[in-house]
């Protein structure tokens, strides 16, 4: 498994899209404008990329909607979000591969466990369909984890973003001693810099050209 994305919580999106897009990065929404996004991402040719995420991804009304129906405490991941000010605010873990179940067992084994969300599937601003399968872990402090794209891949093969950054080289994510070893027996990607602490956050995020 690798570091999939890094998520960048923010309050407006179409003001974060503007920013970030001044900063020289090239930005696509998540879904069509028409639809009222609730992502953007920030795609390189190769390694993690960025999700810009605005109310943890979902309107008020969708968050209060999936506590009712999926339970509150797969809710409360993207509750936390929306709540988080502006900033970099999670991890997600990609496994190149169509499903779950090893990690999942091997996650419930040591008292970590989730909701299984195997039936994640829309188009996408450029209407490609994307489609995956999710681990969100009710411990929001852990990342998520989801499966390679199964239809169209998004990610570019090779782009240079007009301020000249080809990738991330490296995140540092504090963690406890828990999570961060359950990281390393999941992980193998030296972008990500795991750090034992007692609260849980990334540090920084660095790029290279």
């Amino acid at each position: 498994m690798k570091l999939g994305h890094v998520i960048y919580a923010v309050k407006d999106l179409d003001k974060a899209v503007r920013e970030w897009t001044r900063r020289g990065f090239e930005v696509e929404y998540g879904r069509l404008r028409s639809s009222k996004a609730h992502n953007a991402f920030i795609y390189f040719g190769e390694g993690p990329y960025i999700e810009l995420l605005e109310g943890g991804g979902m309107s008020q009304l969708e968050r209060k909607l999936t506590s009712i129906f999926y339970g509150k405490k797969y809710a409360e991941r993207f509750e936390y979000l929306a709540e988080l000010p502006e900033g970099w605010a999670g991890l997600c873990i990609i496994k190149d591969g169509d499903n779950l179940d090893n990690e999942i067992d091997y996650l419930r084994s040591i008292d970590i466990d989730g909701r299984y969300v195997k039936n994640i599937k829309y188009r996408d601003a450029k209407k490609r369909l994307i489609k995956y399968k999710c681990f969100y872990t009710y411990d929001y402090d852990m990342p998520y984890f989801m499966t390679s794209f199964e239809a169209d891949d998004p990610r570019p093969v090779e782009i240079m973003h007009p301020n000249g950054i080809r990738g991330i080289s490296r995140v540092t994510f504090h963690t406890t001693r828990k999570y961060a070893n359950t990281l390393r027996g999941l992980v193998r990607d030296n972008t990500l810099n795991l750090s034992e602490t007692f609260n849980t956050g990334i540090d920084k995020v660095e790029f290279h050209r």
